[in-house]
């Protein structure tokens, strides 16, 4: 009996260890589960700017049978194009003409075949503006059109405009999208019922300068030369471990 009666604590102890080491391998085993489990989180920064270097393409055009007269025509289409700029004050300076390029146009056969018979020499020549009146440049591209009705052969594109001033942000924009990383791993880590832990890894990711009306992220480096209200992103990419 006496035997019995001392059975019974050591029957506890045995219990209660083994109560405790099962606590303390499912504790351990939940620790190292969590310590494997990352969470994937990108931030995302966005400064507003404005376009401050307009860059516009004009090409003037002439064609004629004969080189000698063909040439006349393009210079005086060059010089109304010129005039033009200058009176909606675009600085001499601002503006670059290219050399002349000259293409022979020769006669074909019937069958499509072409020979060495020249029909006429098509003579072109491009005039760039580089202008940071990009306001000006904006409206004057619209305008110019009314050259063509004075018999000026020329064609051309919308401007493209441009932010130079990318480097100066990008500091400040890894800052912001370095906090906004950690806010939303923060986030997804309270909502998961874990404690954030270190960071694990981190990925600097792409600038873009994106149209001030975009909605989209960039999934890899742009640059948005359509509109003058500009954004410029920033986008990073951490790994936190949940705990």
């Amino acid at each position: 009996m006496s035997n019995a009666k001392a059975l019974i604590p050591l029957g506890l102890i045995l219990a209660l260890g083994l109560v405790i080491s099962t606590y303390l391998v499912t504790k351990f085993a939940r620790e190292v589960v969590m310590a494997h489990q990352i969470i994937k989180v990108r931030g995302y920064a966005e400064i507003p700017v404005e376009s401050d270097l307009a860059t516009w393409h004009i090409t003037v055009k002439a064609k004629d049978r004969d080189l000698a007269k063909a040439y006349p025509v393009l210079a005086s289409h060059r010089e109304a194009v010129i005039a033009f700029l200058k009176e909606n004050g675009v600085k001499s300076d601002e503006t670059k003409i290219f050399p002349v390029q000259v293409r022979e146009h020769n006669i074909r056969t019937e069958n499509g075949h072409e020979t060495s018979e020249i029909e006429a020499f098509q003579l072109s020549q491009d005039i760039t503006v580089n202008s940071k009146d990009v306001h000006n440049i904006s409206k004057i591209a619209t305008s110019i059109a009314e050259l063509l009705g004075r018999g000026v052969n020329f064609k051309t594109k919308m401007p493209g405009y441009y932010f130079t001033g990318v480097n100066a942000l990008k500091s400040t924009l890894l800052v912001e999208a370095t906090k906004d990383a950690r806010m939303r791993a923060k986030t997804l880590a309270e909502g998961s019922e874990a404690n954030l832990g270190p960071l694990r890894a981190a990925r600097q990711g792409i600038f873009s300068v994106q149209s001030a009306y975009s909605s989209s992220i960039a999934e890899e480096a742009s640059d948005d030369v359509w509109s003058i209200a500009k954004k410029v992103t920033a986008v990073v990419t951490f790994d936190y471990i949940m705990r």
